[in-house]
């Protein structure tokens, strides 16, 4: 976020991005103390920012995680494009699956997770919205990706729908099922997408 100053320009920093990220600190140093859920008051008290400042900027506690989580995807975890799709694909997954091995990383999907859902969480419109908009920009990011990597290796790219379908989604379930563990043969998984196995 930004704050505007007297001149009505846009200034990057100040007050409200401090406090925007002392409620992230907050959020995520809760959730890997195993915290979950957690509440307003605990972020608050965490952070030093009051809760009446946290409800007016967040709304919901569930609009405030899918925030946080949107905010690691985007800038902490971004898809890696080197140029060899295989190992840019194991790279991101395996990733993904330490993230949801940990307390913290777990959370954040289940938030996101339930942003979604037609059925999940306590979730403003706008919030919703946000997810919907982050999803798309992310999926459109990583086809561009797999697009690049396939017309320089002249092969046919997989879908982002094949690589959710066969990749990801086995790392999900296993994280929420626990019948297997979420990093488990995930090259065999990769290479199943890319038509290779």
């Amino acid at each position: 976020m930004a704050e505007s100053d007297r001149g009505g320009q846009v200034r990057p920093g100040g007050r409200t991005a401090r406090n925007r990220t002392a409620v992230h600190d907050a959020v995520r140093g809760l959730l890997a103390e195993g915290r979950d859920p957690v509440t307003v008051r605990e972020v608050s008290e965490r952070s030093g920012v009051s809760e009446v400042t946290i409800y007016r900027r967040w709304g919901t506690v569930e609009s405030l995680m899918l925030d946080v989580a949107i905010t690691q995807l985007t800038e902490e975890a971004p898809f890696p494009d080197t140029g060899d799709l295989r190992r840019d694909l194991l790279d991101w997954v395996s990733g993904v699956a330490a993230s949801v091995k940990s307390p913290e990383g777990f959370a954040l999907y289940r938030a996101l997770a339930a942003a979604t859902s037609p059925l999940g969480g306590n979730h403003s419109d706008q919030a919703r919205a946000d997810a919907a908009m982050y999803l798309r920009r992310r999926t459109d990011q990583m086809q561009a990706v797999f697009d690049r990597a396939a017309a320089a290796a002249g092969t046919t790219p997989p879908s982002v729908a094949r690589v959710f379908d066969l990749v990801l989604a086995p790392v999900y379930l296993r994280a929420i099922f626990g019948y297997d563990a979420p990093d488990a043969d995930l090259a065999e998984l990769v290479d199943r997408a890319l038509g290779d196995g």
